[in-house]
């Protein structure tokens, strides 16, 4: 059995490390709570290779932010997770379903799938989510940082050619002291770096053999 006076030690221990990683975003509450990015693609499709299918593997995302709950840089060097602000989901799982839905919706490609899909893929486009947290180190002007290579690849099997191969970075301005604008700052970020991929997929399709125009 734990000493009463130990045990009050613990626990006050416990509760200073939540403060010191909870400090850069303000929270009422010691419950957690859970956020989900959200994107919205504005405008009609394009219609570029409507008879092809896109399949989208799960984007992996660097080790250091793979976990559900917000990170923070606070330093040049420390970073710090926030366990009491979460992403509902895995962020591999959530980007990639907000990057499928998108290009669903820009109509580049007949059909878009994702991870076990049986239909045989045109195209294959992967991701890797290199950074994703919230930079709290210029003081009054804090910023959600995201960062996403993509890459582009056409063959039956979907590994002859790489037409596209690009790295996109957002930041966008963190407008309050709390996890809500923290995430919605990432879903702005999403956004962005998702318009400029549909752009430079428009691009490289029209330049692909059996385009198709509206």
């Amino acid at each position: 059995m734990i000493p009463i006076r130990l045990h009050w030690f613990l626990c006050l221990a416990l509760l200073g490390f939540a403060c010191t990683v909870c400090g850069c975003v303000q929270s009422a509450t010691t419950e957690r709570k859970y956020y989900v990015l959200d994107t919205v693609r504005e405008g009609g499709p394009a219609r570029i290779h409507t008879g092809s299918t896109l399949r989208l593997r799960r984007f992996n995302v660097d080790e250091a932010f793979a976990t559900r709950q917000l990170v923070y840089r606070v330093d040049e060097f420390r970073y710090e997770p926030d366990y009491y602000h979460q992403f509902l989901v895995l962020p591999g799982v959530m980007i990639t379903e907000e990057a499928r839905d998108w290009l669903a919706n820009a109509g580049l490609f007949g059909r878009v799938t994702s991870v076990g899909s049986r239909l045989e893929s045109t195209y294959l486009l992967e991701g890797n989510v290199i950074a994703l947290y919230a930079d709290f180190t210029k003081g009054s002007a804090p910023a959600a940082i995201m960062t996403i290579r993509f890459f582009l690849l056409v063959g039956p099997d979907a590994n002859e050619t790489v037409p596209l191969a690009q790295t996109y970075r957002a930041e966008s301005p963190i407008l309050a002291k709390t996890a809500e604008a923290v995430v919605e700052a990432f879903s702005k970020d999403l956004s962005e770096i998702l318009t400029r991929l549909e752009a430079d997929l428009e691009k490289t399709l029209s330049r692909q053999p059996g385009k198709s125009q509206p």
